[in-house]
């Protein structure tokens, strides 16, 4: 893991559902848990505030970092995504996206788009007003109802590149003890959810009707919730213990998908 990207697992799943806000020490206690030095934590959240992310405010002596709306908004279509154990309902309709550049790749993936050529781009999913917010006026945006959906899949992604992650996936999170040590579970939940929100950039989610009869995709979320239900009590405890140390901040939690937690947002 990276410091910046290790601190988005950190706060889309401790820091957002206990408030959105945290003061720097639990931050650099907890990136430091992770093996990350107090130096290269500041450096990181210096970089996410330039971004955006988070902002920063200082409390007598004590400085804490929360989330900006566009942080929040960001964590929030993650969480829909990482914490979902099924694919959404296909209304058999393709969106096909024809777009200039190249400058919109990884967003694109972000978003569960599959290229199918340079400047065309297609999703089995409606993406709302988010294509507009990414792309302003530089985009056409079409409906395909009679398309060849075999061919489609097959050429926008690769899934056996994806079965082979899930498999290494399965692999990995197979016969790993639940650490006794709340620190180490706190540890462990992180590396879990970070290794499964990796996904997010490889899965585009699609309908049970698009993919190969041996997908391990649901094997592989099932794994994970299994798991992070089992982290989740001791992790929140060792948490809840570096807040205990420090001033309470003026936040209260927020309703969001980490919030709801696994079970509700098992069955959206």
């Amino acid at each position: 893991m990276h410091a910046r990207s290790a601190l988005f697992t950190l706060l889309g799943d401790v820091v957002r559902p206990a408030g959105g806000e945290a003061w720097l020490t639990a931050l650099t206690a907890a990136m430091g848990a992770l093996d990350f030095t107090p130096e290269a934590t500041r450096t990181a959240l210096h970089r996410m505030t330039a971004e955006g992310w988070v902002e920063p405010r200082r409390v007598g002596r004590y400085a804490a970092y929360g989330l900006t709306a566009r942080g929040v908004d960001r964590l929030e279509e993650a969480a829909a995504r990482i914490y979902r154990l099924r694919a959404a309902d296909w209304d058999g309709h393709w969106r096909l996206l024809l777009t200039p550049g190249t400058g919109v790749t990884r967003e694109l993936g972000w978003m569960g788009f599959g290229r199918l050529r340079d400047g065309v781009w297609v999703s089995p999913h409606d993406h709302g007003d988010r294509v507009a917010a990414l792309l302003g006026d530089g985009a056409l945006t079409l409906t395909a109802t009679e398309a060849d959906d075999q061919r489609i899949v097959a050429e926008a992604w690769d899934l056996g590149a994806l079965r082979r992650a899930h498999a290494d996936f399965l692999a990995r999170w197979g016969d790993v003890p639940v650490p006794a040590d709340p620190r180490d579970a706190f540890v462990q939940r992180i590396r879990l959810v970070h290794d499964w929100r990796s996904f997010l950039f490889l899965d585009p989610g699609l309908p049970p009707a698009l993919l190969p009869a041996d997908w391990l995709g649901g094997v592989a979320a099932a794994r994970f919730a299994a798991r992070y239900d089992r982290l989740a009590a001791p992790a929140w405890s060792w948490w809840a213990g570096l807040a205990d140390r420090l001033p309470a901040l003026a936040t209260d939690p927020l309703a969001s998908p980490f919030t709801r937690g696994l079970d509700a947002l098992a069955t959206t």
